[in-house]
């Protein structure tokens, strides 16, 4: 049906739900729609959750482009119990006039009102509008969200388009009942001007708002903000790939528009206006759903906050479980070769590198899949705007159930398990190269994890994130010339400065997993997440890895003598970090000026294996103590313990003397020295051995000789038994 409204009443609500629309305005007693939403007293002020500089949000909006049809396409008539053009004709004479092509009462915006009372009295008008329509669908017998939505003024900080960022009033859609309202709370944002001249101005502030809605809701798809020019309206719609925006109507031109806009907000199901409908909140938890199984989410592990971020990561459970999985959302580009799941399932075999659990396509209401090309694909009707597709990501939303969970890199717990880890995800991304042909081409801080394993005191490396991973060719073994991919501190020094000239190969990642130690060593001051105090990597001689400046950085990695790069390292570095500094010196030799040939992945797994064979020496000395001087600990409660019981036993004896054999004290007497004898005191030996271990050498001796004199010695053993059965460690 088109956008347009028949004056002919054939068209419009049956009279009696008029005459119901009619007396709800001065019915009190019903709950709304019947009767109005109370409205709020005070202006809701909104505290930022992000900030959109004046450069980002302009470059957002010179790549938006503006669509003709897409509030149709957004709105369909198929997803309305009964059509926007058949409510609009129930509104004659009560909100709009189909005689004079108008709204009645609606508060044109003006450039001399109060900005204040203008958002106050246009709130109302939207709210008066939203009730109207929500009474349209009851007088149909068509459903109502439970909650009700309201729009209500707001303030807020926003860039602006000739000046910087100031605290400007708007109109903001939440629902119902909110106490606190916060940028997490909007279902859509509103911003008038009085005129179309002003659109830009508008727009720039909705960009702003829409960038505190992305930073703010795990499970927002995609955001709309609504801009009231006078009387014209143009809807934008921002999502991971950019914006998009309407093509600006005159409201009361094309009422059957306004209205589709207002129902298709307030009256649809919330995934209509850019909620995830897979994540779902029932007495404050969160769950979602992949592959007909619903996890609850425990812990947000990563969330891009930007509006073009493109993954969230959470940490999950099955019900009843106890068992961590990871479930990653990802706007996947569509025009890639082979998607993220695919290459997990190549890895599938690979020790060190994260499985697959599950993926799949995440779903709109309508069965479609979700991705940025639903709304821009309207632009192949013409073929002169065609073109700009090619220079807009393509991208589909994806969710995979990944296992195990694992812990970042920054939570090692000494430097052996940081080399350690380093070392495990080495060998994976060997294996991965050489059997599965599958290089990464993204090795950072964040895609180099550990995780726990049943035995092994040190939790083991993890290499997680192939989305930017590819299948090289079989001949070169490298990636395509010109692809750029990484992540900017930690990618190698030819990719930043020749990625147009460069294919990506093996030796590009092991010098990113030499950025990953040198930015661990440079950033933090201990183990177990240990930030270094005021410290900025970029404000510091390791800023040209932050900043891009890949000459800078090659001059240091690659130009520097030996005695150059250790002042280097000695500027940069923790002090926690400085026995660090050999091995980083000797990596940067092995990896990036060894002239002669490229480096492989033995030529880096040797140098870390001579520098944790110490590390694992000294770990293993100390066990050794520790465990001698656990010895010594459970020795002494023993020998605690049978005093303890020798005292209960001659307070026991004294009770009974008169009916006992004078004979039983005496032996009970032996028993207790000879007992005393088998736990041995710690001394220093000749030989220099630890007493701990000396003792617990000297224990074991002496049990086993007490057990071979048994049957001489039967008041001895009664007691070493007990002595055992107090302390069963002893047995083992």
């Amino acid at each position: 049906m088109s956008d347009s409204v028949c004056s002919q009443r054939s068209h419009a609500l049956p009279q009696a739900n008029n005459s119901a629309v009619r007396k709800s305005k001065s019915s009190s007693s019903r709950p709304y729609p019947f009767s109005r939403l109370p409205e709020r007293s005070s202006t809701c002020v909104l505290q930022s959750q992000a900030c959109l500089e004046n450069d980002a949000a302009a470059a957002l909006e010179e790549s938006s482009v503006e669509i003709s049809g897409m509030i149709t396409t957004l709105y369909p008539n198929s997803v309305f119990p009964t059509p926007p053009s058949r409510i609009t004709g129930a509104l004659d004479t009560i909100m709009y006039s189909l005689k004079e092509r108008r709204w009645l009462n609606y508060p044109s915006p003006s450039l001399n009102a109060d900005p204040g009372s203008q958002y106050r009295a246009l709130a109302q008008f939207l709210n008066e509008v939203t009730r109207c329509c929500s009474l349209g669908h009851l007088g149909m017998k068509c459903p109502i969200p439970r909650t009700p939505r309201q729009w209500v003024v707001t303030e807020s900080t926003r860039t602006s388009l000739d000046g910087p960022a100031n605290q400007v009033t708007g109109i903001a859609l939440v629902e119902v009942g909110l106490d606190d309202m916060q940028w997490a709370d909007v279902l859509c944002d509103v911003q008038i001007v009085s005129g179309s001249e002003l659109l830009p101005h508008a727009l720039r502030r909705l960009s702003s708002g829409a960038a505190n809605v992305f930073a703010s809701q795990q499970d927002r798809l995609f955001h709309v903000g609504l801009v009231l020019a006078g009387d014209v309206i143009q809807l934008a719609c921002y999502d991971r790939a950019g914006l998009v925006t309407s093509t600006p109507y005159s409201i009361n031109d094309n009422p059957v528009i306004f209205v589709r806009i207002v129902m298709g907000l307030t009256l649809l199901d919330k995934g209509y206006g850019g909620k995830d409908p897979t994540i779902v909140s029932r007495d404050g938890r969160r769950f979602v759903t992949v592959g007909s199984l619903e996890y609850e989410i425990m812990e947000t592990l990563s969330f891009s906050k930007d509006i073009d971020g493109r993954t969230t990561c959470w940490r999950c459970r099955l019900p009843n479980s106890d068992q961590d999985f990871v479930v990653k959302t990802v706007w996947a580009d569509k025009e890639r070769c082979k998607p993220e799941g695919e290459l997990l399932n190549m890895a599938r075999n690979v020790d060190g590198v994260v499985s697959l659990v599950c993926e799949e396509v995440v779903l709109r209401l309508d069965g479609s899949p979700y991705a940025t090309t639903d709304l821009r694909e309207l632009l192949k009707k013409s073929l002169e705007r065609c073109a700009l597709l090619g220079l807009i990501p393509q991208l589909e939303l994806r969710r995979l159930v990944l296992a195990p969970y694992a812990e970042p890199l920054k939570h090692f717990s000494s430097k052996e398990e940081l080399l350690s880890v380093l070392r495990d995800s080495i060998q994976a991304h060997w294996v991965l190269y050489d059997s599965k042909d599958v290089l990464h081409c993204d090795i950072s801080g964040n895609n180099v994890m550990m995780h726990a394993q049943q035995g092994p005191l040190l939790r083991r490396g993890l290499l997680i994130d192939l989305d930017c991973a590819i299948v090289v060719e079989e001949e070169h073994g490298v990636g395509p010339i010109g692809r750029r991919a990484g992540t900017l501190p930690y990618m190698a020094c030819d990719i930043v400065q020749f990625s147009d000239r460069v294919a990506h190969g093996p030796w590009h990642d092991l010098e990113s997993f030499l950025y990953v130690l040198m930015i661990i060593c440079a950033t933090y001051s201990g183990p177990s997440n240990t930030p270094r105090e005021d410290f900025d990597l970029s404000d510091s001689p390791m800023s040209a890895w932050m900043t891009g400046d890949g000459d800078r950085k090659a001059v240091i990695m690659y130009q520097y003598e030996d005695d150059q790069f250790r002042t280097f390292l000695d500027s940069v570095f923790d002090p926690y970090f400085d026995d660090m500094k050999d091995l980083v010196c000797e990596l940067r030799t092995v990896i990036l000026r060894n002239w002669d040939r490229k480096v492989t992945h033995h030529d880096v797994l040797e140098v870390l294996d001579q520098h944790l064979q110490p590390l694992r020496s000294e770990r293993e000395r100390a066990s050794a103590v520790e465990q001698g001087a656990h010895g010594i600990a459970t020795i002494a409660e023993c020998s605690s313990a049978e005093e303890q019981n020798q005292k209960m036993n001659a307070l026991e004896s004294s009770d009974c003397a008169t009916s006992d054999p004078p004979s039983t004290t005496t032996a009970q007497s032996h028993s207790s020295d000879d007992s005393d004898s088998a736990c041995v005191e710690p001394q220093r030996t000749s030989e220099g051995k630890p007493a701990a271990m000396e003792a617990s050498t000297n224990f074991a001796v002496t049990k086993r000789k007490a057990d071979t004199e048994v049957s001489l010695h039967s008041s001895k053993r009664k007691k070493i038994d007990e002595a055992n059965r107090a302390c069963p460690l002893l047995l083992e």
